[in-house]
């Protein structure tokens, strides 16, 4: 189990260090998120925490919001990294298990991080604001 976390940090480690592999990462949680429907409230929440954190680091790349912590990007990026990874603790490919290991993941990220999330989504907030 260790080994497998290992890896996927490694991996997200090396993927906050080059746009690209960040990109890659977004368009892949972004096809896995559409695939997953919204068939219960579980899944439902879980679409919108994957969406804000894909928000979020699409905030940060870009260079429009700069509040994030390396840490905090880190865990973020570790938590997209998780979800498009298919051979993760429990196999996404088996049924009404596959996703729970990944909720889990997202669920603890999201706690780990809640004052940051509060702040972008007050940025954001206000970005719409203004907009209107």
């Amino acid at each position: 189990m260790a080994n497998k976390l290992d890896k996927i940090y490694s991996k997200a480690k090396v993927t906050i260090t080059e746009n690209d592999r960040v990109k890659a990462v977004l368009q892949e949680a972004r096809a896995k998120i559409e695939k997953i429907g919204e068939s219960t409230e579980e899944k439902s929440i879980f679409i919108r925490q994957l969406q804000l954190l894909i928000r979020m680091v699409k905030a940060h790349f870009s260079g429009e919001y700069h509040a994030f912590s390396m840490p905090t990007i880190l865990s973020v990026i570790f938590a997209l990294v998780y979800f498009i990874t298919p051979i993760d603790l429990i196999p996404d490919f088996i049924p009404a298990l596959g996703l729970s290991d990944d909720i889990s993941i997202v669920y603890f990220i999201f706690k780990s991080i809640s004052d940051d999330i509060e702040r972008f989504e007050e940025w954001e907030s206000s970005l719409n604001a203004q907009a209107d």
